[in-house]
């Protein structure tokens, strides 16, 4: 059983988390368990100790600008992105981190005292997703990076 913090909210699961996703409605869907929704944006998968992250995200255009499968990007429109590993020579890594090419962080996943941290601040289509410790926010009304 794998625990993951996501904003301020905790979560327990022992296969797969979908962290966003899109329902069949164009709705947003955070902390979903179970069936995937229609779309899954941002999910994580565990395998014993280790987690890997997943995301597929579009640009306002809705043209795949990232992909990553199992903390491997597949898909880097414009090299965009990058990924690091933490600690470089660990594997499992007990933090995976997807930089834009502007330094600042999009997607944080991150081993603390036992619990994975999911933080991020990306866009998939219209909307802006900010996920913190201390909640999250969508379409915030300024910049949060």
């Amino acid at each position: 059983m794998a625990t993951i913090r996501f904003g301020s909210n905790t979560f327990s699961t022992d296969k797969e988390f979908t962290v966003i996703g899109v329902g069949d409605m164009d709705n947003l869907i955070m902390g979903g368990f179970g069936p995937r929704p229609q779309k899954p944006l941002v999910w994580i998968t565990f395998r014993g100790d280790a987690a890997f992250l997943n995301a597929e995200l579009v640009d306002a255009d809705n043209e795949v600008v990232l992909q990553i499968k199992d903390n491997v990007i597949t898909v880097n429109k414009n090299n965009i992105y990058r990924l690091e590993q933490r600690p470089d020579n660990q594997i499992p890594p007990d933090r995976v981190i997807v930089i834009n090419k502007y330094g600042e962080t999009a997607l944080d996943l991150q081993r603390v005292a036992g619990i994975w941290d999911f933080n991020g601040d990306f866009y998939y289509g219209k909307w802006h997703i900010v996920a913190t410790p201390k909640g999250t926010t969508i379409n915030p009304s300024t910049p949060q990076v």
